[in-house]
């Protein structure tokens, strides 16, 4: 008869076992790390665009709400001002249209009467525009609301908004026409 001698072990995990799952745990979390940043980054852009095709809408709504401007319904409706030159390409306008020369002039943008500035999130810029020149003014003309695309060198039926993430070679489009409609595009 055999009997079979128990071994004098303890349960648990050898040093080596140890430092090998840590090993691959800290090379998973940096790789999910790393994506988790590029991700993030893209997101920026996507949602940059889309709070840019939500602006042109409220624009819109306004213009079409006959929203009031200092206590008057802008003569000329509301609109958004992009300008892309240096120092500027960070944010844009919406404004009230109140000598209706379907252009931003500055002050038709105070903030407690409906016009505002908005800023882009960290390292997005409007990189630029397709169709028409800088600076670039959409504006809504009451009552329809009438579509203005207004560019450095006169109107056109349609514009392309180019947005660009600082350091990276991503882009948005955003592409409004004559009707008012937009779209964001890969």
């Amino acid at each position: 008869m055999t009997y079979l001698s128990k071994k004098n072990s303890r349960p648990g995990f050898s040093l080596p076992e140890v430092i090998t799952s840590l090993a691959i745990i800290v090379i998973i979390t940096a790789i999910f790390l790393a994506n988790y940043k590029d991700a993030s980054k893209r997101n920026d852009l996507a949602s940059s665009a889309q709070n840019v095709v939500s602006d042109i809408h409220l624009a819109q709504s306004y213009a079409l709400g006959l929203a009031e401007y200092n206590g008057d319904v802008p003569s000329g409706g509301w609109g958004l001002h992009f300008d892309n030159t240096t120092g500027n390409s960070d944010h844009y306008i919406i404004f009230a249209d109140i000598n209706s020369n379907k252009r931003y002039d500055s002050g038709e943008e105070v903030a407690n009467s409906g016009g505002r500035t908005i800023y882009f999130s960290r390292d997005i810029k409007v990189k630029e525009f397709n169709h028409v020149t800088s600076p670039l003014d959409i504006t809504f003309v009451p009552p329809d609301p009438i579509t203005s695309i207004t560019g450095g060198a006169g109107t056109s039926t349609e514009a392309d908004i180019v947005l660009t993430e600082l350091g990276k070679n991503t882009t948005k489009t955003i592409t409004i026409n004559f009707l008012g409609l937009t779209e964001v595009i890969e």
